[in-house]
């Protein structure tokens, strides 16, 4: 079994890029993997009705699915790239590209290195109501994880997540654990990093 890292990116409304990834090990060699990963969510994305398209913009959009090799602390060694052009179809506004659906994922253990979360881009305004995602825009987009966490199982090949360092507890560091549950998160998270990413302007 190899241990990859599995990546979408995509361009914001704002011109500003965003990405997502999980860790998968497999049996699968890296190309192998890049399509299975690229057809699960091209899926995911293009479900009639309930795919991801529906909640986000025609300007935030998929532009490149990766996968890369990773070594024994969890370092990239090689990579291989699939060029895409997936945009939402939702209506209404994107909300501001600081904001974020966030998708966290359950193990069967308990402690906090042993769950993974994922930050989505911002959905458009009309999947949001009272701060709130809609109750069927949350329930949509846990159907369409599940969907790529299933896809990706049916190749042979599991999630996980692991600690970078040793933990208190003497957990030694990159021990992995499977996660295989996705909660999304009624409100939506705040991206830090992508709003360190915006320019200063001054008026």
């Amino acid at each position: 079994m190899t241990d990859y890292l599995a990546t979408v990116r995509g361009v914001l409304p704002n011109g500003r890029t965003w990405s997502t990834s999980r860790h998968i090990t497999s049996g699968r060699t890296e190309a192998a993997l890049l399509t299975t990963w690229q057809n699960a969510w091209t899926s995911a994305w293009n479900l009639a009705t309930t795919g991801l398209n529906t909640v986000y913009t025609t300007t935030t959009t998929i532009t490149q699915f990766e996968v890369a090799t990773l070594n024994g602390t969890m370092r990239k060694i090689s990579k291989s790239l699939a060029n895409v052009s997936l945009a939402g179809i939702a209506t209404g506004s994107a909300l501001p590209a600081n904001n974020s659906i966030v998708v966290d994922w359950n193990s069967a253990g308990v402690q906090r290195f042993q769950r993974g979360r994922q930050q989505l881009p911002a959905p458009a305004d009309s999947q949001v109501v009272n701060d709130d995602l809609v109750a069927a825009t949350a329930t949509n987009v846990k159907a369409a994880m599940q969907s790529v966490l299933t896809a990706v199982a049916a190749d042979g090949s599991t999630y996980f997540v692991f600690p970078r360092f040793p933990t208190q507890g003497g957990t030694p560091a990159f021990t992995k654990t499977v996660v295989t549950t996705p909660l999304v998160r009624n409100k939506t998270g705040s991206q830090r990093k992508r709003y360190k990413k915006e320019a200063v302007a001054y008026t």
